[in-house]
């Protein structure tokens, strides 16, 4: 997830105090942690601690508890993609994920929609087209594998409801057009950049 300070900078907070540890997987740096550092709030009616605020021992970057367990900024949804070439398209992915955990689902589709037309103009698409030419041009030249194509019809559906359509996308469909961006990602750059990476001999 973005942020207004750089990852290696680190935060001295004031009048930390010791709370019950919680574990979770911070949305900042990616580490899975457990702080017993921070502050937490009571429920006036009882006076026993009701929600948190942790600070993440790697990045010291502050995460939200609620008393619903429910955890703020949320992690994004997925894995990250190595061996993207551009960093536009990385940043775009990134995009994608961080939306999730923001609930912005449609915001999500549109991203997804967006990767593989980026994709597909790398791949010799022609710019300007049209959204399904995109789709069908990743299909014909084998960049998606078989036993996937029936995913394309889903995305390319999902994604024109979410930019034609007054409709919104809910979180299961933001996760199944996710998950498959994800996929195609990694099977256009990161494996090839993988093998590439094993059989380049060191210089």
């Amino acid at each position: 997830m973005s942020s207004s300070f750089p990852p290696s900078l680190k935060i001295a907070w004031q009048n930390l105090s010791n709370i019950p540890a919680k574990q979770y997987e911070c949305s900042f740096c990616g580490a899975s942690v457990a702080p017993d550092k921070g502050w937490y709030g009571v429920n006036p009616g009882n006076n026993r601690p009701t929600a948190s605020i942790f600070i993440c021992h790697q990045c010291t970057r502050p995460t939200f508890i609620d008393p619903d367990d429910r955890q703020y900024p949320g992690k994004p949804f997925g894995q990250s993609v190595d061996g993207i070439p551009e960093q536009s398209l990385r940043d775009l992915f990134d995009e994608a994920r961080n939306t999730m955990s923001a609930s912005c689902y449609t915001a999500s589709v549109l991203c997804c929609r967006k990767i593989l037309m980026h994709i597909a103009v790398e791949k010799g698409a022609a710019p300007g087209d049209k959204f399904i030419k995109y789709v069908e041009h990743l299909s014909e030249n084998n960049y998606i594998p078989p036993d996937a194509k029936g995913w394309v019809d889903h995305i390319r559906t999902k994604a024109n409801e979410a930019n034609h359509e007054i409709t919104v996308m809910t979180r299961i469909d933001a996760e199944e057009l996710l998950s498959f961006t994800e996929m195609l990602l990694k099977v256009i750059y990161e494996f090839p950049a993988a093998i590439k990476k094993r059989i380049t001999p060191p210089a």
